[in-house]
């Protein structure tokens, strides 16, 4: 039976609350007892999503009104059952009307379990992140989500669970507990503590928002607490090289093999516009031929998985010709010696004082400075 509105004066929210909520009492005729009754359930749905459970009523089939929803009758113990049923529907909308006022989750689940008198599960900060970055962000990896990004979603999660102790001193806290100064007190807690600069302070409660989100999207939160945070990235010039200190440090020897190393990768990048990510995975697979017969590089981009198709110029062919004969490529099948992100933004700084280039060399300097050559030539 559908709770419909009592008068027309109700307003819109009202109304679109209580067509959202039904209540629906049946018969169970696949189970039967030795008095050949039938179970009689209950059905309740919130905003499309039903759950149903037994009224502990059973009753004759030819007893049972579908459409009143209630047992023919007149003796006294119908009038008991029957009286049951009203109480049960009442206490539901009890229930659903308390939930409401208290601002919290009204769900087909959350209602019957209050009304069975069971407890109300209470949903952590936490426990969320995690069931969201393990059991959804991690499987759709290749699909809707790139490695990189399930790394950063853990990054975000190791400082929610720092702040919390250094804030709060707890574990951490119910999704419930969260109100809009956490926003404020998490981008002060970054700025400060651990030193992030702006827009990597917001990247990071960008991410926290979206978890949140999720757990909006499951019933487990009434609304977003960030909701009213807005916060606007900074304006940054990026870096790149020009013509003439690409070629200071191109043609530059250096007497350590490593430092040559990094050099031709951050070359080879600023010829090819590749990502650190996908040319540290660059195979002989990954080599094709062109359409006019030159040879170019085949990949899936690691960030959007889309197909790239780059021409090999003469200096990043080289390069590739360089490395065949290399111990670390053979021995791990790549075209290039590519140390991790971490030591080659390193080396790249070092590289920089001795060709004496005053920028901030890093790996991803070299994809702004092939689309500066792009535009240039």
């Amino acid at each position: 039976m559908i709770l419909k509105p009592k008068s027309l004066s109700m307003n819109n929210d009202q109304i679109t609350t209580r067509n959202t909520f039904s209540i629906l009492f049946f018969m169970h005729r696949s189970k039967v007892n030795k008095h050949s009754e039938h179970p009689i359930y209950c059905r309740l749905t919130v905003q499309g999503k039903s759950k149903e459970f037994s009224t502990q009523i059973w009753s004759l089939n030819d007893k049972w009104s579908a459409s009143n929803g209630k047992i023919l009758g007149t003796k006294e113990f119908i009038k008991t059952a029957n009286h049951t049923l009203s109480t049960i529907r009442l206490n539901l909308m009890n229930t659903r009307n308390k939930l409401l006022s208290e601002g919290k989750v009204i769900t087909a689940e959350n209602v019957i379990n209050i009304h069975l008198g069971k407890t109300e599960k209470k949903y952590t900060l936490i426990d969320i992140h995690e069931y969201h970055n393990e059991q959804h962000v991690k499987k759709l990896i290749g699909k809707d989500y790139a490695l990189g990004t399930y790394g950063r979603y853990k990054t975000s999660l190791d400082h929610i669970k720092r702040f919390i102790a250094f804030k709060y001193k707890v574990n951490d806290i119910l999704l419930t507990d969260m109100n809009f100064s956490f926003a404020n007190d998490y981008e002060f807690y970054l700025k400060t503590v651990r030193n992030c600069s702006h827009n990597t302070t917001l990247k990071y409660i960008r991410n926290l928002k979206t978890v949140l989100y999720f757990a909006i999207a499951r019933g487990w939160l009434f609304n977003n607490p960030m909701e009213r945070y807005k916060g606007k990235l900074e304006r940054i010039d990026k870096q790149f090289l020009t013509e003439q200190e690409l070629n200071v440090i191109e043609t530059k020897e250096f007497d350590n093999e490593r430092l040559n190393e990094v050099r031709d990768v951050f070359v080879f990048c600023c010829y090819t516009g590749l990502a650190y990510s996908d040319v540290a995975k660059l195979t002989n697979q990954n080599i094709v031929l062109g359409i006019k017969g030159g040879k170019q590089i085949n990949i899936n981009r690691t960030k959007t998985n889309i197909l790239a198709k780059i021409p090999l110029l003469k200096k990043p062919l080289q390069l590739l010709q360089n490395y065949q004969e290399n111990e670390f490529c053979i021995y791990h099948n790549k075209l290039l010696p590519v140390k991790s992100n971490q030591k080659q933004n390193a080396y790249l700084k070092e590289i920089a004082n001795l060709c004496g280039c005053n920028k901030n060399l890093t790996t991803h300097t070299a994809r702004h400075t092939f689309a500066t050559l792009m535009l240039t030539k």
